[in-house]
């Protein structure tokens, strides 16, 4: 949902604040011979700085000369506004079919697998280029410094003559611009997560992977020799329970069983004796 709201809108910003940008520049000169001259100069959008000139009076007579500004920053500003409306359309685009066409969306799950890719370029798009236009902000600073432009004013240069600036350019629009960039990267970057499970790929790499057959052969055998193990200490328990041993008395008897009436024999002899006592069982 925030993708739905905010990505839309901060890439209008992005571009907006870009794109739409003129700035001005106005210096007043007063030549010793109390002549005055207001300069104007004025860029924009996309800041090919080497094209724009201007007319600055010499102070001698009525000579001037034609300066032009430094730097050609089109590349970079170009870039991040074509990012910026690339990043607009795509926005508008999925939150249509995300709303209006799910089943489509979901179906054989391409849409989840197409938008998380997507998701990835474009965070990687506004990452550059939010970098790149902040590099190339602070070179139109440079270039479009009123001080800089005084000192390559000839006019400008001897002290006898007054130099006055009367307009700067206004930065807060390129500013933004640049803030909204690294905005929309963090967007996007943090997006990148709810896009990956959306396509389900989490789950498919949670399964347990299948044993080989050596693996399952070794467990076998660990089975088995477990499982004999403890038939024998419990055949060996029952073998010890069988009879029991009167070493007091001297007399040895053997379990009852319940399949019949046991018969007692008692040992020949005389009839004070004592011998051990048998259980027969009569089947």
């Amino acid at each position: 949902m925030c993708m739905v709201i905010f990505a839309p809108l901060f890439a209008v910003l992005a571009f907006a604040t870009c794109g739409g940008y003129s700035g001005q520049i106005m210096v007043k000169v007063e030549c010793l011979n109390k002549t005055q001259s207001n300069i104007s100069i004025s860029f924009n959008y996309p800041f090919r700085l080497q094209q724009v000139h201007f007319s600055a009076p010499l102070c001698e007579g009525t000579r001037k000369e034609t300066l032009f500004l430094e730097g050609d920053n089109a590349s970079s500003a170009q870039f991040f506004v074509t990012v910026s409306v690339l990043a607009f359309l795509y926005s508008l685009l999925a939150t249509v079919v995300y709303f209006f066409y799910q089943n489509k969306y979901r179906e054989k799950n391409r849409g989840p697998v197409v938008d998380f890719l997507v998701t990835l370029v474009f965070s990687s798009l506004w990452l550059v280029s939010s970098i790149a236009w902040a590099k190339t902000l602070s070179g139109v600073k440079t270039a479009t410094d009123v001080h800089q432009i005084l000192l390559s004013m000839s006019a400008c240069r001897a002290h006898e003559n007054l130099c006055e600036v009367l307009q700067e350019p206004i930065w807060t629009n390129l500013n933004m611009s640049v803030a909204f960039g690294f905005l929309n990267f963090f967007l996007w970057a943090g997006n990148i997560w709810f896009a990956y499970k959306e396509t389900g790929l989490h789950k498919s790499t949670k399964r347990h992977p299948s044993r080989t057959p050596s693996e399952k052969r070794d467990s076998f055998r660990q089975y088995s020799q477990t499982s004999f193990d403890q038939s024998v200490a419990g055949f060996g328990q029952r073998l010890y329970n069988q009879g029991s041993f009167d070493l007091s008395s001297g007399g040895f008897s053997l379990p009852q069983t319940n399949l019949g009436q046991p018969m007692l024999y008692r040992q020949v002899g005389s009839p004070t004796s004592r011998g051990p006592l048998i259980f027969v069982n009569e089947m």
